[in-house]
Parts: C-alpha cells; sequence; structure tokens
C-alpha cells in the first residue's frame, strides 16, 4: 500500500510539510533576530572597549611627552577580548599614533567620524577625545560575527533538524492508535453479509465513528427484515405450490390414459411437461430457500462416500439416468467433510442433475471422491466458454445449453458451500480431457 492511500499517511505528511513550513518560517525569523541581536551585543562590547582604552590612550600620550618608554596599551586590551578585536589611536590629521599588534599599519578608515561604520569586511567605530585632537577606533570583521551567528543558529537548528523524524514518528504512532477504530469498525463491516446481520457493537467506538456504526446497524435491520421476507415468500409459495402441481399432474396422467387415441394424448403429456418443470422449480426453490435459512451446519460429518452411494443410487432407478452414472471413491478408507448429510445430498443431486441434463446426450457422468475431502462431478459435452464459467453460479443464470433448467442448481450448491466454507471451482474442458464440464467441490478438513 502507497503512503497516500491512507489516511494516516496523508495526515503526517500534510503535519509534516506544515511543521517543516513553520520550522523553516521560525528558524529564518530566528536567524535574524539574533544576527541583530548579536550585533547589538558586539557594538556595545566595541563601544565599551573604546571608552574603557580612551583614559589608557590619554594616560600612555602624556607620558610619552615625559618617557621614551610607552606603555604597550593593545596587549592590556587584547587579552579582554580574545584577539577579536584590532585597536587604532590616530590624531586628528588622520595619522596612526599606535595600535595592537594585529592591526594594520594603515588607517582603517579615510576619515574619522564618531559612531559606527563599515569598510573593508570590518565594522568599525570611532571614538574621539581631548575636542578631537585624539581617535580610538576599534574593528572587528564581519566574517567573525557571521561566524558567531551560525554557531548560535546551529545551536537551535541541529535539534529541529533531528527532531523532525522524530516528530513525524511519533504522529505516525499515536495517528496509527487514534485511527484504529476505523479498520475495527471497517473489518466489523466487512464481516457483515446475507448469513451475517448481528448489529455492531457502539460502545466502545468514539463517537463519530459510533454515528456511522448506527446508521449500518439500521441499514442492516431493514436489510434483514427484506431478507427474512423474501425467504419466508419463496419457502411458502414454493410449499403451496407442491400440492396444486401434484394434483394437476394426477390429473393430466388420468387425461393421458383415457385419451382415446395419440392425438388426443399430445395436449395433455405437453401440459404434463410444463407442471414437472413447474415441479421442479418448486422443489429448487424449496432448497435455496432451506439454503438461505442456514441448514448446511452440520453437527457430525458426513460420509461422502456413503451419502454419494445413496444419491448415485436413487438416480438409477430414473430411466432416463440409469446407467450413465458411475462412482468412485476410496475403498478402504472413510473420507468425511463438516457438512450437514441433507446439505451434502442436495449439492450432489444438483451437481448430478446439471452434469446429466447438460452434458452430451448417453454420455457418462463421473461422481469421483478422493481422499483429501475433494468432490468433483464431471461430464462429457462441448467447452463451456471461461468467461461464462463464473455467471453459472448466479441465480437464474443459465450457460450456453438447449436442455430445460430453472438455473438455480449451482446457485444453491454455492450457497450451501458459503455456510460451510467450502470452495467449488468449475473447470471446462475438465480435468485430464479436451472436452467435458468438471464440478469440483473441495471441503475443509475435518
Amino acid at each position: 500500500m502507497r503512503l497516500f492511500d491512507s489516511l494516516v499517511g496523508r495526515l503526517v505528511a500534510s503535519l509534516i510539510l506544515v511543521t517543516v513550513a513553520f520550522g523553516l518560517i521560525a528558524a529564518a525569523t530566528g536567524s535574524f533576530t539574533l544576527h541583530r541581536e548579536i550585533n547589538e551585543a558586539m557594538d556595545s562590547a566595541m563601544q565599551e572597549a573604546a571608552r574603557r582604552l580612551l583614559p589608557l590612550v590619554i594616560d600612555d600620550l602624556f607620558e610619552r611627552e615625559t618617557s621614551q618608554s610607552p606603555r604597550r596599551l593593545a596587549e592590556a586590551v587584547s587579552e579582554d577580548d580574545g584577539g577579536r578585536l584590532i585597536f587604532q589611536v590616530r590624531n586628528g590629521d588622520g595619522r596612526v599614533l599606535m595600535h595592537s599588534y594585529n592591526a594594520p599599519a594603515e588607517p582603517l578608515t579615510a576619515k574619522l567620524v564618531q559612531g559606527f561604520s563599515e569598510e573593508a569586511g570590518r565594522r568599525i567605530y570611532t571614538e574621539p577625545a581631548i575636542s578631537g585632537s585624539v581617535f580610538v577606533q576599534v574593528a572587528e570583521l564581519d566574517a567573525r560575527r557571521n561566524e558567531e551567528t551560525f554557531e548560535a543558529a546551529t545551536g537551535f537548528l541541529v535539534p529541529i533538524s533531528v527532531l523532525m523524524p522524530l516528530s513525524a514518528i511519533v504522529a505516525w504512532l499515536i495517528l496509527a492508535r487514534s485511527l484504529r477504530p476505523i479498520a475495527t469498525l471497517r473489518s466489523e463491516i466487512s464481516a457483515r453479509h446475507g448469513d451475517n446481520l448481528a448489529p455492531i457493537r457502539t460502545e466502545e467506538l468514539p463517537s463519530e465513528l459510533a454515528a456511522i456504526a448506527k446508521s449500518v446497524n439500521s441499514l442492516m435491520r431493514r436489510l434483514h427484515l427484506a431478507l427474512d421476507a423474501e425467504k419466508e415468500f419463496t419457502a411458502n409459495a414454493a410449499h403451496e405450490l407442491r400440492t396444486p402441481i401434484a394434483g394437476a399432474l394426477a390429473q393430466t396422467e388420468r387425461m393421458i390414459a383415457e385419451a382415446a387415441d395419440e392425438a388426443g394424448k399430445k395436449r395433455p403429456r405437453q401440459i404434463k411437461a410444463a407442471l414437472s418443470d413447474l415441479a421442479s422449480l418448486s422443489e429448487k426453490l424449496m432448497q435455496l430457500a432451506r439454503a438461505d435459512a442456514g441448514m448446511a451446519a452440520a453437527g457430525k460429518p458426513a460420509d461422502l462416500a456413503a451419502v454419494a452411494a445413496l444419491v448415485v443410487a436413487d438416480f438409477e432407478q430414473h430411466g432416463e439416468s440409469r446407467g450413465r452414472l458411475r462412482l468412485e471413491a476410496p475403498a478402504k478408507s472413510t473420507v468425511q467433510a463438516a457438512i450437514d448429510t441433507d446439505a451434502l445430498a442436495i449439492v450432489l443431486r444438483n451437481l448430478i442433475e446439471n452434469a446429466l441434463r447438460h452434458g452430451a446426450e448417453s454420455g457418462q457422468v463421473v461422481v469421483r471422491i478422493s481422499d483429501d475431502a475433494r468432490l468433483s462431478v464431471v461430464n462429457e459435452g462441448p467447452v463451456i466458454p471461461a468467461h461464462s464459467l463464473n455467471g453459472l453460479v448466479k441465480r437464474f443464470e443459465r450457460g450456453p445449453t438447449r436442455a430445460d433448467g430453472s438455473g438455480l442448481g449451482l446457485a444453491i450448491v454455492t450457497r450451501i458451500l458459503q455456510q460451510t466454507g467450502a470452495k467449488l471451482v468449475l473447470n471446462s474442458p475438465a480435468s485430464g480431457r479436451q472436452d467435458g464440464f468438471e464440478a469440483v467441490v473441495q471441503f475443509p478438513p475435518t
């Protein structure tokens, strides 16, 4: 998952961008203010040094008139400032009378004006004395000031640069923890389906998410009522149709028996075929209603081979399917699956009916059971296009066939298998063949 695909990633990225932007603005403003304050402090230090130097200069000049050994003035002052300041003493004509050991012999400025000035990369302060006949100049390199500013700025920029990634990690952890209820709500909603419409617990959710959960619960209540009404109607309708359909079939059988000739039997036989289709549809609807009601849950595992043998034997009693079925099952082992016996019988019956009805006419149908709880029903016939296979499990969906059918058989099988955790796979051509159709059911291990 990419960073900006998640809400946490977007929030963290936004917070980092805002924090970095504000941090840069604050750093720039702070550096500017710091540089100004450092300059003011250093200017004050230069003024103080110049004014402290004046009495010594005057005293030295006075002693020079009476002595040939002047005081070493610069050394006494330079010890206090660490050597970062340089000094010159000039007369009213601008001539340099004395200077510190690290100062140039040439004048620092062309003009002697009281106050601060900038020249040759230096910050210079000039202080006059004795009615402007003597001037003391104190100078400092601008590079030295910039160095002091950089060192001071580094003192708060380095912690900021270190704290930025740490703040991103902390923000990520806090947001991930704060947004964890969203993932919980999402998983709860994802777990809801036709068989699970239980309300979502809202006690532990924040108020914003609790409102969403309550809306989802309200929607599921309405959906539950609608599904119950639909299932009840389907089951009741299919059940109520059984008796009148059976009565109508009995009447048509009697009409066929009482008909004097083949012409008189034609219409009753057509009615019988239509009623038989209606009876089959009614039976499918009953099975679908039972599947929707969750009838596949098993109290104890079912024996796949035993149930398959009973279903195959039942089909063998009908003339149209006699001799077309072959059961292949392990001879010495019992294969069990976690499914209700009646539900397993319905699954097998629908898969076999589908194979007999839509496979090749008079073709053989193989019911195969393997030791790993794998059930497959294979029939001969043309290959079904791959894009049509997935649609066959939908209700009332029929493939490219002219055979009669309701389109509910595979839908019923899929609905039952969903309740047991089993998986239905449709293959065409069948495994190991170049034609045919195969329905494979893989039951989970018991």
